[in-house]
């Protein structure tokens, strides 16, 4: 269930990063439409409710590998 999740919600982390950064990149570029700041803040938030979603399934290893204690 786990990986299944994951290979879902990867490309789509990966998807709205891209439309958050072209999206703000073209707004400071551009003329500075109010369409481009909104995609790219309802972007910004989905982003950040997937990516802590993404944090969730792959706490363990962020447990073991990260935040493991250092041996003395």
């Amino acid at each position: 269930m786990k990986n299944k999740a994951l290979k879902f919600l990867n490309p789509i982390l990966l998807l709205l990063f891209l439309v958050t950064m072209v999206a703000m990149v073209l707004y400071k570029i551009g003329p500075g439409s109010e369409t481009l700041g909104d995609i790219h803040q309802f972007a910004g938030i989905l982003f950040a409710i997937v990516g802590l979603i993404h944090l969730y399934y792959n706490w363990g290893w962020v447990r073991s590998n990260i935040l493991k204690k250092k041996k003395r």
